[in-house]
């Protein structure tokens, strides 16, 4: 009897299933796939080894992002504590000898895991609870800047109705808060506070040169003319940032002309206009009414201003100081008045994303469940018009009577927003979103932990809440909402007992999630929705992983990882997946390192791999393993043109027990034996086989090359015999690759024979 395993994409299987041959994973599973990625098309493949790249800055614990600039330009950025370092190139360190860009002093080793990203064109934002958000730009590969967000306008909570008024010193600068009674605490120290106060009607007339007001944001400046006169005014309104003042208008009178002009104050800020003229001529004709002389009047009406300050100490509850963010209108005493609802004390926003043209900020420690979305279009102004219009900022809060965090954002035709409870869709309805329509409405109660998801087409891949079930959530018609499966429920022994630490998606060439435990293995799932393809495998190193991340590259994906050593952290890069059909140029030992027309007969600079014992392709060829001296030098004693050194690993694949049925049903409970084997493999060398792991026979490759000769890489099928096979109830077969050579597994066909 002949059983065929003609695809290994149920991925690894756990123990608990060994007895469930009726299921459809069973037949294309595995009971053990390590280092060896399970392909889009269903084979298996050894996975390629990590190249060095660098160790962290000041080895210390690192975070990687992604920055995807373009399709063409992506970057890794690394983020230690107190410090940035960027990554592109396929591992060149951008700076060249680890100096930094910017100094990131804000967040520490224990605040690493909490940083959450989102980006639009060349900036990166960046959140934390513990920080304002902050940007990272770039202007160039070697051209970046880093600065907290110069955010606008608000947000603020509601307005506070204690019937205790506060009276600033001064309109502008740095400005003495007075309350009428006990109002400041210490922990205001840090926060805005946005005073409400009435601008008053202005008016002013007579001869150009002293004419002028000031006119509120959203405000209207009319200016007018009578009687008569001749000679040019000019409007002008004052540029704070240049700190002058700009024509606005001029207009010219033969002297019996009257005009009447209307300007609006499209910005945030108070702004003075005034009416200017060198030749203002007022005079009356003889034969005119004297009554009539020329002037011009300018003149706003009163309305409603929001000034704000920062406060910087507080002296007493009826005192504090504070600097002028946004000029106030008056110096008069305010009962109306607002905190803003982000501060060092209540924290910051969490976590961020975009939606119709608005950056969203979420989650703060004391409101886990509020979000706040920018004016559309202006990403730092979080302000509210008066009267309020369709493109002002947006306060909501998350409709669920538990106070569980939002963690997550998403934009697809809305915005999804996952907290540990639960994922909510906000949207306007079947209309863009506006501060009077937002709506929110649950999808799913399974919450998600603190990592950063997935998004793979239209679904969205997580960790759950504890870390150790990862699920898929995507639309779905038939029910109108959000809905996902448990994809790790099949390789639960993965999990159970553990918590994912780290998470990326890869999507070429096989469309795989990557997920890193607590205790430093790297778990690979092939992902694949549409096929019904969600396929485990594990990996193992020398060391632990600690991080990993993926960007585009040219032909492939790039996993780039965050690996503890000895002690040390380094930047590595797993190599192609989509390997080079030639011996010499396979890639498959860990910190690796590789060298193209060498030389020398013994290497210098492998400092990262002193003291460690490391294999060695040279040419092709497998040589002994070697030691890497402490002053990071190795003696090969003979000149390879092409050389691959780094630390060896070992790649398995294990089959569930072989199940074929008889004609009288299944042989499960009955003995059996495999004398003989069937491996079809695609570009592969080296190997072992067997049934018994502990007894294992060697894959003979070579054919007609000469004996020097490095063995091509072979494709075709492989028959070989099991001599240790006897009859057994239950049979496993194993294939093992411990030599840094490529291993591909399209199918194989063991050959039962029943009896005993």
């Amino acid at each position: 009897m002949y059983q065929l395993k003609p695809s290994f994409a149920g991925g690894e299987l756990a123990p608990a299933l060994y007895g469930r041959i009726d299921l459809a994973k069973y037949d294309v599973g595995a009971a053990a796939i390590e280092n060896m990625i399970v392909l889009r098309y269903g084979g298996v493949s050894r996975r390629p080894g990590f190249r060095y790249v660098a160790q962290t800055h000041g080895n210390g614990k690192a975070r990687l992002l992604p920055f995807r600039y373009s399709s063409d330009q992506n970057y890794i950025v690394e983020v230690t504590a107190g410090h940035f370092r960027f990554y592109t190139e396929q591992g060149i360190v951008v700076d060249g000898n680890g100096d930094p860009y910017t100094v990131a002093n804000d967040f520490l080793v224990s605040e690493l895991a909490d940083i959450k990203y989102t980006q639009s064109a060349d900036t990166l934002f960046l959140t934390h609870p513990n920080h304002p958000p902050k940007t990272l730009v770039r202007h160039g590969s070697a051209n970046w800047t880093y600065s907290t967000m110069d955010i606008t306008g608000g947000p603020f909570e509601d307005p506070i109705r204690n019937g205790i008024s506060i009276t600033p010193s001064a309109r502008t600068g740095n400005i003495t808060l007075t309350a009428s009674a006990s109002y400041f605490t210490r922990d205001m120290v840090g926060s805005f506070l946005a005073l409400e106060q009435k601008i008053a009607s202005q008016k002013a007339e007579g001869v150009p040169g002293t004419l002028q007001v000031v006119c509120p944001p959203g405000g209207s400046v009319f200016v007018e003319t009578f009687g008569f006169w001749t000679g040019t005014i000019h409007v002008e309104k004052y540029d704070s940032d240049s700190g002058s003042w700009v024509e606005q208008r001029s207009q010219t009178n033969n002297h019996s002309q009257n005009y009447q002009m209307t300007f609006t104050n499209d910005g945030t800020e108070i702004v003075s206009y005034r009416v200017t003229s060198s030749d203002f001529d007022p005079s009356v004709w003889s034969d005119e009414n004297p009554n009539q002389t020329g002037k011009v009047v300018i003149q706003t009406f009163a309305s409603d201003y929001e000034g704000i300050v920062k406060i910087t100490a507080v002296n007493s509850g009826t005192s504090a100081t504070a600097t002028v963010v946004r000029a106030l209108a008056a110096t008069s005493a305010t009962k109306d008045y607002a905190l803003s609802p982000w501060s060092a004390n209540k924290g910051y926003p969490s976590c961020c994303g975009f939606f119709e043209d608005r950056f969203v900020l979420a989650a703060t420690k004391t409101a886990p469940q509020t979000f706040w979305m920018s004016q559309t279009g202006d990403y730092y102004n979080f302000g509210i018009s008066i009267p309020q219009v369709d493109t002002d900022a947006i306060t909501g809060t998350l409709n669920n009577g538990q106070m569980n965090g939002i963690r997550f954002m998403a934009t697809f035709g809305e915005i999804l927003m996952q907290t540990a409870g639960g994922t909510y869709k906000v949207s306007g309805g079947d209309k863009p979103i506006t501060p009077s329509n937002q709506q929110s409405k649950p999808q799913e109660y399974r919450g998600i932990n603190n990592l950063t998801p997935c998004l793979i087409g239209g679904r969205i891949v997580y960790a759950q809440q504890q870390g150790n079930i990862i699920r898929d959530l995507g639309y779905t018609y038939d029910s109108d909402k959000y809905e996902g499966d448990d994809v790790s429920l099949l390789a639960a022994h993965l999990f159970e007992g553990h918590e994912i630490k780290s998470i990326t998606y890869q999507q070429v060439p096989n469309s795989i999630v990557w997920c890193v435990r607590e205790d430093g293995v790297l778990l690979g799932m092939t992902y694949i929705k549409e096929q019904d393809v969600y396929a485990w495998h594990r990996h193992s190193t020398d060391g632990e992983f600690i991080d990993v991340c993926s960007i585009s590259g040219d032909t492939e994906d790039e996993l780039w990882a965050v690996v503890l050593r000895d002690g040390k952290y380094y930047v590595e890069v797993m190599g192609r997946q989509v390997q080079d059909p030639e011996a010499e140029n396979q890639f498959f030992t860990d910190a690796g390192y590789m060298v193209t027309n060498n030389t020398d007969a013994t290497l210098t600079g492998l400092n990262w791999l002193a003291g460690k014992t490391v294999q060695i392709l040279g040419d092709g060829n497998v040589l002994p393993e070697q030691e890497v001296a402490n002053d990071g030098s190795l003696a090969l004693g003979h000149v390879f043109e092409t050389l691959v050194i780094g630390l060896g690993y070992e790649s398995k694949l294990k089959t569930l027990p072989i199940e074929v049925n008889a004609a009288d049903g299944t042989m499960a409970s009955r003995k059996k034996r495999i004398a003989r084997l069937m491996m079809m493999f695609r570009e592969s060398r080296g190997g072992w086989y067997g049934l018994n792991e502990g007894k294992m026979d060697e894959i003979k490759w070579r054919s007609n090359e000469n004996y020097d000769a490095p063995i091509k890489l072979f494709t075709g099928k492989q028959y070989v015999t099991l001599p240790q096979s006897g009859y057994e109830d239950t049979l496993q077969v194993t294939i093992r690759q411990e030599d840094p050579l490529p291993m591909n597994i399209i199918a194989i066909v063991p050959e039962v024979a029943p009896g005993g």
